[in-house]
C-alpha cells in the first residue's frame, strides 16, 4: 500500500486561503460586534455557521455556477453542527463542550471536502473534528496568554486570533492531499510471485528492484520541481508488467512439460519399438506405430523447449538491461529540464516500445504454444485401447491376416504424413 501526498502546492494555497479567511471573519465578527449584540445564542449560532461556511468554502472555492449551491450547503451544514454544538455543551447534568466542538468541526470538513468521492469523503470531516477543537484550544490559549489588545489595536487583535484559528484548522486539509494505492506493478508482482520459481523468479524480482528505484528518481526529480512526462512512468511499468506476463506463460509451458522427462519419453519410446518388433499382427504394429509417434513429437517439443528457454532467459536479460540504462539515464539527468531529460531518453523510451511488441507477439506465441503442448498427450490416447475393435471383428475364413503388411505400411506412411510437428513452428515463433 503506497501512500503519497499528492500535490504540495495544492496544500499550501489551501492553508493560505484558510488563514486569510480566518483572518477576514475575525474582522468581520468584530466589526459586527460594534454595531449589534452577538451574545445570544441564535446569534452564536448563525456566526459558527458562517464561520464553517467561510472556512469551508475557503479550503475548497466553489465554482461560478454552483457558489449559490455551495453557499446554501455550508450555511446547513454549519448550522447544524453549530446547534449541535451548543446543545452538548450546555446538556444538564453534564456538559461535552469539546466534543461538542468536534461535532462543530464535521460541519467544516463537510463543507471543505463536498468534492470527495468513495471513502475518503469522510476522512476530511474527521480531520477537521479534530483540528477545530484544537484551533480553540490555541486562540483560546494565545488570547490569555499573549493580551494581544495590550499591544495592538482590536481591529488588528481579532484578525491575527482568526488568522491562527483558520491556520491550525487548515492542518486537516493535508487528508485532502493524501492519497494511499496499491502500486499495480507491487499488485502484480504479489499476484505472479508464487507460480514463478528458478530463474525466471529471480528475473521477476529484479525487475520489481529497477522499478522501485525508477520510480524513486523520478519522485526526486518532482520534489525539486522538475516535470517529467507520465508517458515515462508509464512506459516503464508496462515494460515491468509485460515481464511478469511472459515469465509467467512460460512458466506454463515448463510446468505442463514437467509432468515427463525426455529420458522417460525415451525410454517408452524404446519399449514401443520393441514391441513392433516382437508383435506379427499387422493391426497391432499399426497402432503401437501410431504411439510412438505420439510419443516421438512430445520428446521433439520437450527438446525443443531445452533449446529455446536460454533464449527466453536472455530475451529477459535484454529488457532488464533496457530498464537499467534508462534508470541510469534518470539518475545522471535527474537535476536537468524536462526538454534535456526528453532528449536523453527518447532513444531508450521507443527501444521499450519496440522491446513491448515483441513481448507481446511472445506472449501470444506462447499462448499458442501452452495450447497445443497438450496435443501429443491427447494423441497417445490409442495406445490404451488398441486392439479392442479389432479383435472384435470376423477374421477371414482362410485364416489370412485381415490387412496385409503392404496395406499397413502404406497406412503408417499416410499417418506419418498427417503427424505435423506444430509445437516446433510454433516454439520458433515465440523465440526466434
Amino acid at each position: 500500500m503506497a501512500i503519497r501526498f499528492k500535490d504540495h502546492t495544492a496544500f499550501h494555497l489551501q492553508v493560505l486561503r484558510m488563514t486569510v479567511a480566518g483572518a477576514a471573519f475575525g474582522l468581520a465578527t468584530y466589526l459586527l460586534g460594534l454595531m449589534v449584540s452577538t451574545n445570544g445564542r441564535v446569534a452564536q449560532a448563525l456566526i459558527l455557521a458562517a464561520s464553517a461556511t467561510v472556512l469551508g468554502l475557503a479550503g475548497l472555492p466553489p465554482q461560478r455556477k454552483s457558489a449559490v449551491t455551495a453557499i446554501l450547503l455550508g450555511l446547513g451544514v454549519g448550522l447544524l453542527g453549530a446547534l449541535a454544538m451548543q446543545a452538548l455543551a450546555q446538556s444538564k447534568p453534564l456538559n461535552y463542550p469539546w466534543f461538542g466542538l468536534g461535532v462543530y468541526g464535521l460541519s467544516v470538513g463537510i463543507v471543505a471536502g463536498r468534492d470527495m468521492r468513495g471513502p475518503r469523503r469522510f476522512v476530511l470531516p474527521l480531520a477537521t473534528a479534530l483540528s477545530v477543537p484544537l484551533a480553540y484550544w490555541v486562540t483560546g490559549a494565545l488570547q490569555a496568554g499573549a493580551h494581544l489588545a495590550s499591544y495592538v489595536p482590536s481591529f488588528l487583535a481579532e484578525p491575527i486570533h482568526g488568522a491562527v484559528f483558520g491556520f491550525m484548522v487548515s492542518i486537516a486539509l493535508i487528508a485532502r492531499q493524501i492519497t494511499w494505492h496499491q502500486d499495480p506493478v507491487t499488485k502484480a508482482f504479489e499476484e505472479v510471485r508464487p507460480k514463478l520459481g528458478g530463474e525466471m523468479l529471480d528475473l521477476a524480482d529484479q525487475a520489481v528492484t529497477l522499478y522501485v528505484k525508477t520510480q524513486q528518481v523520478l519522485r526526486d526529480r518532482r520534489e525539486r520541481g522538475n516535470e517529467t512526462e507520465p508517458a515515462l512512468a508509464l512506459a516503464v511499468e508496462r515494460l515491468v508488467l509485460r515481464i511478469f506476463a511472459m515469465g509467467q506463460k512460460w512458466q506454463e509451458v515448463e510446468q505442463g512439460a514437467g509432468g515427463t522427462s525426455a529420458d522417460d519419453l525415451t525410454a517408452r519410446i524404446e519399449a514401443l519399438d520393441a514391441k513392433i518388433e516382437q508383435t506379427r499382427d499387422q493391426v497391432a504394429r499399426k497402432q503401437y506405430g501410431l504411439a510412438r509417434e505420439a510419443l516421438a513429437s512430445q520428446l521433439k517439443y520437450l527438446r525443443e523447449i531445452s533449446r529455446n528457454r536460454e533464449r527466453v532467459v536472455a530475451r529477459v536479460h535484454n529488457y532488464l538491461a533496457t530498464l537499467e540504462r534508462l534508470h541510469m539515464a534518470l539518475w545522471n539527468h535527474r537535476g536537468a529540464d524536462a526538454a534535456k531529460l526528453s532528449d536523453e531518453v527518447q532513444p531508450i523510451l521507443d527501444e521499450i516500445e519496440d522491446v513491448g511488441h515483441e513481448m507481446d507477439f511472445a506472449s501470444a506465441a506462447l499462448d499458442e504454444v501452452i495450447t497445443v503442448s497438450e496435443e501429443p498427450a491427447a494423441a497417445a490416447a490409442p495406445e490404451a485401447e488398441p486392439e479392442v475393435k479389432a479383435l472384435g471383428e470376423p477374421q477371414p475364413a482362410d485364416g489370412s491376416e485381415p490387412t496385409t503388411e503392404a496395406e499397413a505400411e502404406a497406412g503408417d506412411e499416410e499417418e506419418t504424413e498427417k503427424t505435423g510437428d506444430a509445437e516446433s513452428e510454433l516454439g520458433a515463433r515465440a523465440f526466434e
